[in-house]
């Protein structure tokens, strides 16, 4: 772990892995964390990786319990949706 955290809150555990569909020779994942955020509250930390043969990014993403659900709840409609 690095010296200092994107995340909004405390990295509490690491849940998931999720690998993207592959587009030429980029890499790309989402990681999924279990956080305790500042007000006592647990939440879920997204990091959008991209990693190809010279290059790294990261994007770390917050989310409060409330906006967790809403974007499952997004999710699942999207791939529901036919």
């Amino acid at each position: 772990m690095g010296v200092f955290s994107l995340y909004r809150g405390r990295k509490v555990a690491k849940l998931a892995e999720v690998e993207a569909l592959r587009k030429g020779p980029v890499k790309q994942r989402i990681d999924i964390v279990q956080l305790a955020l500042d007000n006592g509250e647990s939440g879920v930390g997204l990091k959008v990786v991209a990693k190809s043969l010279l290059s790294y990014q990261a994007l770390p993403v917050s989310l409060n319990k409330a906006q967790a659900r809403e974007l499952a709840h997004q999710l699942l409609q999207a791939v529901d949706d036919d």
